[in-house]
């Protein structure tokens, strides 16, 4: 499960960014508990009424579906332990990473979880999708660095990475 790769625990901030129908997002709401947030950004209306429908169906009050712009998220700088970006890197434009890096605490894990480079039975074509390594440039423009780096599922990879200056934890 991705969030036993990242840590995440009862009590911390959740941002994931295009969370869509809310795969990673229900999970962090049931993991980080009452306590704790996820906000399951999107551009889309519709999705965001339907993860609200659906946390409330789910009795999630920690979940709080968002609507954002391309180049803002309507939350203060600094607010997140974990920042997640699923299956999108290759789809968004630099102000949307900008945006989504501005709300990492100091020692804050950004999560990127991509298609691998290559043909796989779903996903999108692979001329756009990102190695690891392509990923890895694109998010160190915006001050984050890999600490850690892992197989996920069959036809996916994933990095967590925290603002450059900050001290590496072990991977295991």
């Amino acid at each position: 499960m991705l969030w036993d790769r990242v840590g995440l625990t009862s009590g911390e901030t959740v941002v994931e960014v295009g969370a869509g129908t809310g795969y990673f997002a229900i999970p962090a709401a049931r993991r980080v508990g009452p306590r704790g947030t996820v906000y399951a950004v999107d551009l889309s209306r519709d999705l965001v009424a339907l993860l609200r429908e659906r946390g409330k169906r789910e009795s999630l009050p920690q979940l709080r579906p968002l609507q954002s712009a391309v180049d803002s998220i309507p939350l203060p700088s600094g607010s997140a332990d974990v920042v997640l970006f699923a299956n999108v890197l290759h789809d968004v434009p630099e102000s949307t990473v900008s945006e989504a890096a501005r709300l990492l605490r100091p020692r804050g894990r950004f999560v990127n979880v991509d298609w691998r480079k290559g043909a796989t039975p779903a996903g999108p074509p692979a001329r756009v999708r990102l190695s690891p390594r392509e990923a890895e440039r694109v998010l160190g423009a915006h001050g984050l660095e890999p600490v850690q780096r892992f197989r996920f599922g069959p036809w996916h990879y994933g990095i967590v990475l925290r603002r450059s200056g900050v001290a590496r934890e072990p991977t295991p």
